[in-house]
């Protein structure tokens, strides 16, 4: 056995599964970046923790994670403000916003305790009411002037959240708390088919604040008056919110005081313990994203493997039969060579340095098309599971063309085919960077040695 052959046959393979591997990569960040694939992950995994919409949306809407999310406007406005007077051309002109689709841990632990610390308050309670009211006004497109409500109601948030934070603080008058109500009537009258939806929030919060201010004078509240206390506190007062979280942050902050070093203050080791809960969540999502990027890798590599006709049964056969192509492949993958960093950085500039390889040689890939003998379609050479005298194609019914591999035989059918392409779509998923580790390796198999750059690099 002809070892030598075996392993240029090898390298041949590799090299095409790199390059449709490289392919699907970039169709596959397309797809992913139009259907903000992350992010929606994201969301759903912060949803599920904090397991109450109008918390969720009081995160996302925090400064902290809200400097995250990308915008559709790289500069400032330069529109002529008599523009925005009018509905229909301020939604050309508005700022759209994304949602993230990576959070640092340490950004979730800043805005969590900022939002914990002011749990109890009823600022927050009306912030998290108006948040509700924006998100189901952003849904309903039949309510107008839909654009110029959701300006103001953003408006009345950041108002809320200032209250909130001074109401947390030691030097609260009640004074924002009053203007915030006085805004929110004066929106409410501005707007009188959101009157009731605003009187409930208005209700609603002064109703869950007595709750809290009930739950809170309990003998079993905590009564710290130290940063980590005023976190307790919140916590307790997130009961009245969403009872998971306060669970899981009780959870989170059992008996910190036992297990504490010297040098650790308790509101170090909580902002710890969120940020490895926060970790702990995403790497559950990383998984899942991981199982549904390699279903999606299977799914375009099979449609790009049969429109493109790379048949790694075909390939294989032809560069056995072909030793010059099989060792002009062998002597490129010598000296190739792919960064990880530019895969990552730009894979299409990878794609078209790695095509350069191939610069003069013939593989079997592709379709071509040939016209039919004979009117009827049982009359033609062209058939999917040829006999003698017959070739293997795909005829196009009702037409008189036929689509054929390369160099087509009766050698070929239907089901051998279907099975070469499924073997190319496997193999492409595993992606370009595991493959070019194989090559390099085959390439030094066949060298019978290390590449002396490697070497030297070491």
């Amino acid at each position: 056995m002809n070892l030598g052959a075996i392993v240029e046959v090898a390298i041949g393979l590799i090299f095409v599964w790199v390059v449709l591997s490289l392919t699907i990569i970039q169709i596959q960040e397309w797809i992913n970046a139009r259907l903000d694939k992350r992010a929606k992950d994201m969301e759903e995994a912060i949803h599920e923790m904090l397991a109450n919409p109008n918390l969720k949306a009081q995160f996302y809407d925090h400064p902290v994670i809200r400097g995250l999310t990308s915008k559709k406007r790289k500069e400032p406005s330069r529109v002529a403000a008599w523009l925005y007077r009018y509905p229909i051309l301020r939604g050309f002109t508005k700022e759209i916003r994304k949602l993230p689709s990576y959070i640092p841990s340490q950004q979730f632990s800043l805005a969590m305790f900022d939002i914990v610390m002011t749990a109890g308050t009823e600022s927050s309670l009306i912030q998290q009411g108006l948040l509700k009211l924006r998100d189901d006004l952003e849904k309903d497109q039949s309510i107008t002037p839909q654009d110029a409500v959701i300006v103001e109601l953003n408006l009345l948030i950041e108002l809320a959240r200032s209250a909130a934070s001074t109401e947390a603080g030691t030097a609260f008058t009640k004074r924002t708390l009053s203007l915030l109500k006085q805004q929110a009537e004066a929106f409410s009258e501005k707007y009188p088919n959101l009157k009731p939806v605003v009187e409930a929030a208005l209700a609603e919060a002064g109703r869950r604040k007595d709750e809290i201010d009930d739950l809170l004078k309990s003998k079993d509240a905590p009564r710290d008056k130290d940063a980590f206390g005023d976190l307790r506190r919140g916590i307790a007062a997130l009961s009245v919110i969403s009872p998971e979280v306060n669970q899981t942050l009780n959870a989170l902050l059992l008996n910190l005081e036992a297990y504490i070093g010297e040098k650790e203050s308790k509101l170090a080791k909580a902002r710890q313990n969120v940020e490895k809960w926060f970790d702990d969540s995403m790497d559950r999502v990383s998984g899942t994203f991981k199982r549904y990027s390699q279903w999606m890798a299977l799914m375009i590599g099979l449609v790009i493997a049969l429109i493109l006709n790379v048949d790694s049964i075909e390939l294989t056969l032809y560069l056995w039969r072909e030793p010059a192509v099989r060792q002009a492949l062998a002597e490129n993958a010598s000296t190739f060579e792919l960064p990880q960093e530019e895969l990552e950085a730009n894979p299409e500039e990878a794609l078209q340095n790695f095509r350069n390889q191939f610069t003069g040689l013939t593989l079997p890939v592709g379709w071509g098309i040939s016209r039919m003998e004979g009117s009827a379609l049982s009359d033609v050479n062209c058939q999917l599971f040829p006999r003698e005298n017959q070739s293997f194609g795909v005829p196009v019914i009702g037409t008189p063309f036929c689509f054929v591999p390369p160099q087509a035989t009766n050698q070929n059918n239907l089901a051998v085919k279907l099975l070469g392409i499924v073997l190319t779509a496997l193999a492409a998923r595993q992606g370009a960077p595991f493959w070019f580790d194989v090559l390099k390796r085959v390439v030094n198999l066949r060298a019978t040695g290390a590449n002396p750059a490697e070497k030297e690099g070491k």
